[in-house]
């Protein structure tokens, strides 16, 4: 008993200092990533001749190498850097980003020194999604139609619920297919609408319970897609979408059914093959809805281009592609493409910070402007904790 004790404890321990791990190197390659943003705003010119002859820099750059770097290029002079404003306003940009660069080396610096800070989960945990006004209307005044006989034995819930639970859980169901039938497809974004309806938290017991149920009846499928995103744990997705049962309930209960974002993917994206990709898309699409954006995956345009979604919100309007690589593409097709549809900006969506900073290297050679984010930083944002107008965008040039 003691032994079996003190193992557990052991592994805990183990677990405990892979996460902190994991934690660590996360931040360090976030606090990397604006590090290169900042240089190639200063001498992106500089920057790619220096990757031409170290394909490994800037992300290996140590304290030291990010100073000799900075003090070695000129804060006044015009022409060098990418993206850099003009006028009288330069002046007080060169500040700010001095400013910047001193506090990030600081920064980096300690992390690297300590390694394994923990940082403020607890924080984090305290957010209360009933208080955070994203999408919580989307189920205001929702009333759940009267079940077909014919479906009843599908509808059961367990004895030892009192009537107004049940009645609760009920309708949270209801809700929960509702969504589906609209095409959307995340666990968590779901549950958050659902949530925000009935006074539930996201993830609370309730919410996973009703998904189950609904699974158990055989109205829904659901699956946990992975994602290697960064470290040695995958990022995992649950997902899911309605059975053909599911389809046929609720065109029964007078609701409409879409083909879902998951749905689509699978049909013309290779979903299944491509899970990765198949979740970054998701959660994109989910961390966009839940800022405000309306959000169609895979449209349809002409020519040959192929984005992965169009976002629109009031006039604005863009193609999204999401890469989980760096893979080079033949002249900077794919981003020429995606610049072109979007009237001379690119708009991406990365595996992690390390390779968004590639990738928009390879854009500023396609596009002058752009928009670029990353699944690392989407998930470091939680869901849980987004709001209408919050940025969605982890850089623009």
């Amino acid at each position: 008993m003691v032994d079996d004790l003190r193992l557990r404890m052991l592994d805990d321990l183990l677990a405990a200092e892979r996460n902190f791990r994991d934690l660590a190197e996360r931040k360090v390659r976030a606090l990397t990533g604006v590090l290169t943003e900042l240089a190639y705003r200063l001498a992106g010119e500089k920057l790619e001749q220096m990757r031409q002859l170290d394909p490994s820099a800037p992300s290996s750059w140590k304290p030291e190498e990010w100073r000799s770097f900075f003090l070695s290029i000129s804060l006044t002079s015009q022409g060098e850097g990418w993206g850099k404003a003009n006028g009288s306003g330069q002046a007080a940009e060169i500040a700010a980003l001095q400013a910047k660069i001193a506090a990030l080396e600081r920064e980096l610096a300690r992390v690297r020194e300590r390694g394994y800070e923990v940082p403020p989960v607890e924080r984090v945990a305290q957010v209360n999604p009933l208080l955070v006004s994203a999408g919580e209307g989307r189920l205001a005044g929702f009333t759940l139609p009267k079940i077909p006989k014919a479906w009843e034995h599908r509808w059961q819930v367990r004895a030892e619920m009192s009537k107004a639970d049940a009645e609760l859980h009920l309708k949270r169901r209801g809700m929960v297919l509702k969504c589906l039938a609209e095409g959307l497809s995340v666990q968590v974004e779901i549950g958050r609408y659902v949530g925000g309806a009935t006074g539930a938290q996201y993830r609370s017991g309730a919410i996973r319970r009703v998904f189950e149920a609904l699974e158990e009846s055989g109205l829904i499928v659901r699956q946990t897609l992975t994602l290697q995103v960064t470290g040695s744990l995958p990022t995992r997705l649950a997902v899911a979408r309605l059975s053909e049962e599911g389809k046929r309930f609720c065109r029964a209960l007078g609701w409409p059914v879409v083909e879902s974002d998951w749905e689509r993917l699978i049909r013309l994206h290779e979903g299944e093959k491509q899970e990765g990709h198949t979740l970054a898309v998701l959660l994109f699409a989910s961390a966009a809805r839940l800022r405000g954006w309306t959000v169609e995956v895979l449209p349809e345009v002409q020519g040959k281009a192929r984005p992965d979604m169009v976002i629109t919100r009031g006039e604005q309007r863009l193609y999204v592609e999401v890469e989980t690589g760096t893979r080079l593409h033949d002249g900077n097709a794919k981003w020429r493409m995606n610049a072109e549809l979007n009237g001379g900006r690119v708009a991406l969506v990365a595996r992690n910070v390390e390779e968004r900073g590639v990738l928009v290297a390879d854009c500023r050679h396609a596009a002058e402007h752009g928009h670029a984010t990353d699944v690392e930083t989407l998930i470091a944002g939680r869901l849980v904790a987004v709001s209408e107008g919050d940025p969605l965008w982890a850089e623009e040039w």
